[in-house]
């Protein structure tokens, strides 16, 4: 499958803290895909202003539109993190007695 067109879309910030994207549509391919994935994208800037949840900067637009992660070694990074904890937790609950 092929990566989105980078080129396709275009963010612009108002200075009053808005933003208006603006899509590239032609009248061959998937004219629904496009217009989807720039939803997706306005509502992801809406909710969480589309920054990776590890590091907190901004998804480049070359990311599918359900990206969470700037770059692989913010994936990788956030999954230890999120195994480490886990390890902890169960060991502080074995310690407790609460699992046997």
């Amino acid at each position: 499958m092929p990566a989105p067109d980078p080129s396709g879309l275009y963010i612009e910030e108002y200075e009053g803290g808005g933003f208006g994207i603006t899509c590239e549509l032609w009248w061959h391919g998937n004219r629904a895909t496009r217009i989807n994935r720039m939803m997706r994208i306005a509502e992801n800037i809406r909710w969480n202003g589309w920054r990776c949840e590890h590091c907190g900067d901004p998804i480049p637009l070359f990311r599918r539109s359900d990206a969470r992660f700037y770059r692989q070694r913010c994936r990788k990074a956030a999954a230890r993190l999120r195994a480490r904890s886990n390890a902890f937790r169960r060991n502080t609950r074995a310690r407790a007695g609460v699992l046997k």
